[in-house]
């Protein structure tokens, strides 16, 4: 059996710069995972539009405007799942789903979840608090819409930084540990 022999500082230093590579690397195509700038400003646009609309045009503004998003949401996801739409969208690489922390995904899609049944519920009961704002919903819509358009791209380096950071400092030999 050949014994172990103690690595040289040669050998050390060329086994770290490997490391680091690969941590630039990983980091690389993390940043390369969120969308063109020009499709987080469409959305803020799509977002203020489809919740300023009733406030401009009435109620009826909704039956022709939430088919149109939905259409264009629906649009987003078939062109996210193919390798042209995404390099149309901007969207160089994608993380792999090994990649993304369990956990993370289960808080997530509880999140998205309780969110989705809020909403379904407000929407049904509609309960009148009594208190008329007026064009709450352009205001609304100009900070949700203004927020996606400045902040879209660091939302989505942030989702996709913290799906996979937990995993990779556990237990990886990127960080030092085996």
């Amino acid at each position: 059996m050949p014994e172990p022999h103690e690595p040289t500082a040669t050998e050390s230093a060329e086994a770290a710069q490997a490391l680091r590579s690969i941590q630039q690397r990983r980091t690389q195509a993390h940043d390369g995972t969120g969308s063109a700038r020009w499709v987080d400003v469409l959305f803020g646009v799509l977002v203020f539009a489809m919740l300023a609309a009733p406030d401009f045009f009435g109620s009826g503004a909704t039956r022709w405007l939430t088919p149109a998003v939905s259409a264009l949401a629906v649009l987003y996801v078939v062109l996210l799942n193919t390798r042209r739409g995404s390099a149309v969208l901007g969207q160089r690489a994608r993380l792999r789903r090994s990649e993304i922390y369990g956990r993370f995904a289960l808080v997530s899609r509880v999140v998205i979840l309780v969110c989705a049944a809020a909403a379904i519920v407000f929407a049904l009961l509609q309960p009148d608090f009594g208190v008329h704002v007026p064009y709450w919903r352009t205001a609304l819509g100009v900070v949700l819409g203004g927020a996606l358009i400045l902040f879209g791209g660091r939302m989505q380096r942030a989702l996709a930084s913290s799906a996979t950071r937990e995993r990779n400092t556990k237990g990886s030999a990127l960080n030092g540990h085996i």
